[in-house]
């Protein structure tokens, strides 16, 4: 399969969700380095992490306005 049709493939089955400014998906990782990493995005000041219950383990990131 070519990167072009994967990346479209990857990117119609988020369609249906938000849109947020990243989405991070992990491959076959352990469930504590994806809290991990949610833990520390959310840490920041100007990034929201959230989970949706997707059939694999994703986080959408936005961008967020402290004004």
């Amino acid at each position: 399969m070519s990167k072009n049709k994967t990346d479209k493939t990857a990117a119609q089955q988020y369609d249906n969700y938000p849109d947020p400014d990243a989405i991070v998906h992990f491959g076959d990782v352990s469930e504590e380095l994806v809290e991990l990493i949610e833990e520390t995005l959310e840490t920041s000041e100007f990034l929201s992490a959230s989970r949706d219950d997707l059939p694999e383990t994703t986080l959408f990131v936005e961008a967020v306005d402290n004004e």
